[in-house]
C-alpha cells in the first residue's frame, strides 16, 4: 500500500493574461522606500557561530584575568590595597623671566631632573656678578615663610633679595597638581597629572644690560686697583627716573649662591671684610662732602643770604674765635687757597671757606643755620626714602642740636663748627646713593622729584617739590657746568660732547687718612637726559683716581656705544 501519493508535475500552473491584471489591482500600497514588502533574508549559521566563539572567547578572557587577579595575585595585591595609598603632589612650576629693557634676557632657567625623575629649574643669571645685588636670588621657603603666609602650596623657593624678592608673586608661577600612588615604604608605583604647572610671569626691567656690566666692570677695577673698599653707581633718566645701571661692588658669584655654595665658598663670602653681600646701591649710608653744596647754594639764594656775584676770599682756611677759650681761634680748613670766588666759582673749584660762610655765617654774612639747612636738605629728598622698587632701602641722616645730644652725649653742645662741616657736607650727615640720585634729577628738572623705578610700567608722574625761582636752578647749574670744564674739579668728564653739570665730593670718614669718593653729574647740559652718581667707598686719601675716572670712563663707553640716544632708545 502506497503511504503518500506521489505528486504529479502535470498540472497545468500556466496563468492567463486576465488573471496577472486582475492581481495587480490588489497589491498592497507598501512605502517602498521603508523597505515594505520587502522579503526578510534569515541569519546565516556562519554569523551565529562566529558571534558565540567572541562570546566564547571573550568569557574566557574575563574569567582568566578574573582568575589571575583574585587566585595567582590575590594576596599580593590585597596587601597593596591595606597598604598603599594616594597622595596629592605638586609639579613645580617655571619661574619668569627678567629682561633687560632691550629685550635681553638677564635671568633665565636651567632644567635638571633630580633622582626623583622631578624637574627641577635653577636661575642662571646673565652676568654672575654685576647683577647680583639688584636681580637678587631665590632660596628655600622657611618656616617663617610658611608662618608669615607669604609661601603657596608647591612652590619650593622664593625670592630672598632684589627684584626676585620684590616680585616674587608674580615671577613665581602656579604649581601643577598630580596624584601618586605609594607602597607602604614611600616608594612611587604609578602617578597621574590633574593639572599642568604655570609659568610665572615674565618681567622687563629699564635696565641696559651692557650699560650694567660696563658700569659693575669700571667700579670693580677701581676698587681693585686703587684700594678702596667698595662702591656703587647708578644710572639714571632724569626725566622720568628709569634706572638704566645699578651696581654695588664687591659683588658675588650669584649663580653659584643660587645653586648653593659648598662650605669653604659660604665661609669666604661670610666672613669677607669688605662685606660682598652688602648692597651699597641701596642699604649703604655715606658721608657726602661736597656734593651737598649745590643744595646748600640754592637754600641761600632763596633764603637770600647771598646773592651770586659777592664775591668771598678763601685765603686756605677760615678762623674764628673759640668762645670757650679766651684769645684763642678755631681754624676750619679749605682744601686749597682759591682767593676771591663768587658762588659759580665756588661751584666750580669747591671752595669749602665759601660754604662755610654761606652756611654758617661770617663777616658781613649771616649764614643759614644748621635748622635751614636741614629744611632745606629734607626738602630736597635727603633723609626719607626715594620709594624705589627695591627691597631694604635705607635712608640717610641729617644732625640738629637736638639728635647731637642723644648720639654724642660726652659732647652735646651744638657749636658753630658742627654747622660749618655740615655746610659741606661733612660731621654728621649721611646720605645714600638713591637719595642723591633723586636730589641730582631734582636739579637738572628744576625742583621736580621722580619716583625712582627699575620694571617698565611702573614710571610716575614728577611732582614739583622744590620750585623756586628757575633764575636760582641757573645759577647752580652754571656753577656745575664749570665744574665740568678745565680747571673744575670734574675736569675728567671735559671732554664730553654737549657738555656736563657736575659735582664732585671727597668726604673724610673716621681715620681722617680714609676718604669717600663722590660724583655726580647729568647730561647733556642744556637739554639734560642722564644722570650719573658714583660713590668709591673708603679709600685713601692720596689717591688720585676714583669716582670721576669711573664716571669718565664710563660716560665715554656709552658714546662708543651709540650715544645717549642710542642708550634711551
Amino acid at each position: 500500500m502506497l503511504l503518500w501519493k506521489k505528486k504529479s508535475y502535470s498540472e497545468d500552473f500556466s496563468l492567463t493574461p486576465d488573471e496577472i491584471f486582475l492581481d495587480s489591482e490588489n497589491i498592497p500600497g507598501f512605502a517602498r522606500e521603508r523597505l515594505e514588502g520587502v522579503i526578510e533574508r534569515p541569519i546565516s549559521r556562519g554569523a551565529i557561530y562566529s558571534f558565540a566563539i567572541f562570546l566564547f572567547l571573550f568569557g574566557a578572557f574575563l574569567f582568566g584575568r578574573t582568575f589571575w587577579l583574585q587566585v595567582v595575585r590575590g594576596a599580593e595585591l590585597q596587601s597593596r590595597a591595606e597598604n598603599n595609598y594616594i597622595q596629592k603632589t605638586y609639579i613645580e612650576p617655571p619661574r619668569g623671566l627678567i629682561y633687560d629693557r632691550k629685550g635681553r634676557v638677564l635671568i633665565s632657567n636651567e632644567v635638571s631632573v633630580d633622582e626623583k625623575q622631578e624637574v627641577r629649574y635653577w636661575r642662571q643669571v646673565r652676568h654672575p656678578f654685576a647683577y647680583s645685588h639688584i636681580l637678587g636670588f631665590v632660596g628655600s621657603i622657611t618656616a617663617e615663610d610658611i608662618k608669615l603666609g607669604t609661601s603657596d602650596l608647591g612652590v619650593n623657593e622664593k625670592g630672598k633679595t632684589g627684584l626676585e624678592e620684590q616680585y616674587d608673586t608674580r615671577l613665581r608661577g602656579i604649581p601643577g597638581e598630580r596624584n601618586e600612588e605609594l607602597n607602604a615604604s614611600g616608594k612611587i608605583l604609578s602617578r597621574g597629572v590633574i593639572k599642568q604647572p604655570q609659568a610665572g610671569e615674565n618681567i622687563t626691567t629699564t635696565l641696559d644690560a651692557e650699560l650694567q656690566e660696563a658700569l659693575w666692570s669700571n667700579i670693580n677695577r677701581v676698587v681693585s686697583e686703587r684700594g678702596f673698599r667698595g662702591g656703587a653707581g647708578i644710572i639714571f633718566s632724569v626725566t622720568d627716573g628709569s634706572i638704566l645701571a645699578i651696581v654695588s661692588d664687591p659683588s658675588f658669584d650669584i649663580n653659584l649662591y643660587s645653586k648653593g655654595l659648598d662650605q669653604a665658598a659660604a665661609k669666604e663670602l661670610f666672613s669677607s671684610p669688605n662685606a660682598p653681600l652688602f648692597n651699597r646701591a641701596v642699604a649703604g649710608t655715606y658721608a657726602p662732602g661736597s656734593i651737598l653744596k649745590p643744595f646748600i647754594a640754592l637754600a641761600a639764594l632763596e633764603e637770600h643770604i647771598i646773592s651770586p656775584e659777592k664775591q668771598i676770599f678763601s685765603s686756605g682756611s677760615l678762623s674764628i674765635p673759640d668762645p670757650f677759650q679766651k684769645g684763642k681761634v678755631s681754624t676750619f680748613l679749605d682744601w686749597k687757597a682759591h682767593g676771591y670766588v663768587d658762588m659759580r666759582r665756588a661751584l666750580a673749584v669747591s671752595s669749602d671757606v665759601y660754604f662755610y660762610t654761606v652756611g654758617g655765617g661770617f663777616g658781613d654774612v649771616s649764614g643759614l643755620g644748621i635748622l635751614k639747612i636741614k629744611s632745606w636738605l629734607s626738602r630736597f629728598g635727603f633723609n626719607t626714602p626715594t620709594g624705589i622698587n627695591l627691597p631694604g632701602e635705607k635712608v640717610g641722616f641729617l644732625p640738629d642740636p637736638e639728635t647731637k645730644k642723644k648720639s654724642h652725649p660726652e659732647n652735646p653742645i651744638w657749636r658753630i663748627g658742627d654747622t660749618y662741616h655740615a655746610s659741606i657736607g661733612q660731621g654728621d650727615i649721611l646720605v645714600t646713593t638713591l637719595e642723591v640720585m633723586r636730589g641730582l634729577g631734582m636739579l637738572a628738572n628744576n625742583g621736580k622729584a621722580f619716583v625712582p623705578y627699575l620694571v617698565k610700567g611702573e614710571e610716575r608722574p614728577l611732582v614739583d617739590t622744590v620750585p623756586l625761582s628757575s633764575e636760582y636752578y641757573k645759577v647752580i647749574k652754571e656753577g656745575m657746568q664749570k665744574s665740568a670744564e678745565v680747571g673744575g674739579t670734574a675736569a675728567a668728564v671735559a671732554w664730553v660732547p654737549g657738555g656736563y653739570a657736575a659735582k664732585t665730593g671727597t668726604a673724610e670718614i673716621g681715620n681722617k687718612d680714609r676718604v669717600n669718593s663722590w660724583f655726580i653729574g647729568y647730561m647733556p647740559y642744556e637739554k639734560p637726559k642722564i644722570g650719573v652718581v658714583i660713590l668709591m667707598e673708603s679709600g685713601s686719601h692720596k689717591n688720585l683716581v676714583g669716582a670721576s675716572a669711573v664716571a669718565s670712563d664710563v660716560t665715554r663707553w656709552i658714546f662708543d656705544h651709540g650715544g645717549v640716544e642710542g642708550l634711551l632708545n
